[in-house]
């Protein structure tokens, strides 16, 4: 392994975030656009973790802005953009329901073990996780295109990081839907300049997904 990294320096780490948790009224589906949950969050497990002087890619939902802004009081990028293409699914008219309406309209639908909708249950007035992932891959796909070594912070959503997650592995939709991605959970990639990454495996590696919010146990 460490014979053949050190073959293709020209790496670029990702480091997606998710954002805060957000204001909802319990048994719902959140809104479409929530604020986040003002509190005092402990940052600094996440906040050491990200580097400094990175490009930091945001989705344009006002949650993702929020976190970016927490996040900013201890990094400091050398860009920020925002980009549609990071914006959560957009559930449609399921926004701000309650869940157990939601419930009757999909129960009928073919079911999933691990998620409350399957990759192709398209909500009224929204979009599928499916189409979802379509987007994701093609941002990934325009930073394999024009690479560069600059590490890149993203700020986003629980259903991206899984469409990352499906498109950095080439995983089926139907088994990273359901993974578990906490607030402020951290994704690390590494992508591997495709000029160089001419062997088995992808330009994608998946490096981690950390908690950074469960406090870890002392040593000694």
């Amino acid at each position: 392994y460490g014979r053949h990294m050190s073959d293709h320096s020209k790496i670029c780490n990702f480091f997606f975030v998710r954002h805060a948790p957000v204001v909802k009224r319990d048994g719902h589906v959140p809104a479409a656009d929530p604020p986040i949950q003002k509190r005092d969050y402990a940052l600094d497990r996440l906040t050491r973790l990200l580097p400094d002087g990175a490009e930091w890619h945001v989705s344009p939902l006002l949650r993702a802005r929020q976190t970016a802004d927490l996040l900013m009081q201890s990094c400091t990028p050398s860009s920020l953009a925002e980009d549609t293409a990071l914006a959560e699914m957009d559930f449609g008219d399921w926004q701000d329901q309650p869940v157990a309406t939601v419930w009757e309209a999909v129960s009928g639908e073919p079911l999933h073990n691990w998620s409350f909708v399957t990759p192709d249950i398209e909500p009224p007035g929204g979009e599928s996780f499916a189409a979802t992932a379509a987007r994701v891959a093609g941002w990934m796909d325009r930073q394999a295109a024009y690479f560069s070594t600059k590490p890149r912070v993203v700020i986003c959503h629980g259903g991206v990081m899984r469409a990352v997650l499906a498109a950095a592995l080439g995983a089926p939709l139907s088994q990273v839907i359901g993974v578990p991605v906490p607030h402020f959970g951290l994704l690390q990639l590494t992508l591997m300049d495709p000029a160089r990454a001419t062997h088995d495996g992808g330009v994608w590696l998946f490096s981690g997904l950390t908690d950074t919010q469960v406090c870890q146990p002392k040593l000694g």
